[in-house]
């Protein structure tokens, strides 16, 4: 049986060193394959303050092609490193994300990192918003915060 690993990605350094963990663990493990998750949520709607004329949509457009690069990139440094990867990019939150392709995919494990992109620069807290969810809904697969 294939020892699956999740790992939430966004491009953040918190989650490149989750990735980097993710990749030993695999590598350690008989047949360990890794899913990389991403999530272009939306939190509000894709209409400015302007109008649709401001080009809010273009700019989603933009994002998703640049999250989209990321995630192939991620991917190829997976399988670089001699693993199995597979990604899905979802339009719910990280959380939401993680926790369901955890469960579609029976996942032993997901690893994902303290903070993620949304954090600012001197922000105190330990753990990020998604890693906290997380924490929080995760109580059937183990979750290993980097």
């Amino acid at each position: 049986m294939a020892y699956r690993i999740v790992v939430g990605y966004d491009g953040s350094e918190h989650s490149r060193k989750a990735l980097d963990a993710a990749i030993e663990i695999a590598k350690m493990a008989s047949e360990g394959d890794i899913f990389i998750t991403c999530a272009q949520h939306r939190s509000a709607p894709a209409v400015g303050f302007r109008g649709a004329e401001f080009g809010v949509e273009e700019m989603w457009d933009e994002q998703a092609e640049k999250i989209e690069k990321e995630l192939a990139e991620a991917a190829e440094r997976v399988r670089g490193a001699g693993v199995p990867c597979a990604t899905a990019c979802t339009p719910d939150r990280p959380d939401v994300t993680m926790l369901t392709v955890a469960h579609e995919i029976d996942a032993r494990m997901i690893v994902v990192g303290a903070r993620g992109a949304g954090a600012r620069e001197g922000q105190r807290s330990i753990l990020g918003s998604t890693t906290t969810r997380l924490l929080h809904e995760a109580a059937d697969v183990p979750v290993l915060v980097v």
